[in-house]
Formats: C-alpha cells, structure tokens, sequence
C-alpha cells in the first residue's frame, strides 16, 4: 500500500508517517501543501491522509481525480461530523488517536 500524508505542519505529517509505518507494510510519503500536487502526479496513492482546510480549488480538482481513498485530517470542530461536499469521507481530529487514524486508514484503503 502507498499512502500520501499532507499537513500544514511538517511535524504532524512525520508523526502520522511514524504511526502509519509502524501499523502498515507500507510506502508512506510525507509531502507538504505547496509539494502534494506534484507527488499526486508522480504516483499513484492507496490513500492520501490530508489536512481539511486544504482541499479547496485545484488541490480538490486533483484529489477527486486521483482514485485514492482519502482521510481527511482537522482541528476544526466544524469539520468533524464530516466536510462540506466530501460525503462518506472519514475525518480523524487532531491530536491523533493513534487507533482512530490507523482505524480511517484501512477503511480508506477498502473503498
């Protein structure tokens, strides 16, 4: 399994890396917000882990266009119950549960 992890803060993207590297035999790639879009057209993901309040204009052109699962990654009390126009995708608050995210992750890989 590939799995693409994009936050605004590199830290939060290496500890979700470390997390996921440790439950998955996985290829897990950390990319930040202005590097993501060229990773997505490098390769292709199983499931890109990425922070909610980046999935506006061309990034979420390019995230629905990719075929990845995705799992959507916030702080904002707004978006947990679910964002706006991204129906059935899982959203994993921040700070992590180590279980939660690992939980949404093999979901993601399902569908």
């Amino acid at each position: 399994m590939r799995i693409l992890v994009v936050d605004r803060e590199f830290l939060v993207a290496m500890e979700v890396e470390t997390v996921l590297t440790e439950a998955f035999a996985s290829e897990v790639k950390v990319a930040t917000p202005h590097t993501f879009i060229v990773e997505l057209e490098r390769g292709w993901f199983d499931v890109i882990v990425i922070d909610s309040g980046l999935i506006s204009g061309e990034a979420a052109l390019r995230l629905r266009a990719s075929g990845s699962g995705l799992v959507f990654t916030t702080l904002s009390v707004d978006d947990m119950d679910g964002v706006t126009g991204w129906d059935g995708i899982t959203v994993v608050a921040k700070p992590f549960n180590d279980h939660h995210l690992v939980e949404a992750v093999k979901n993601a890989a399902r569908t």
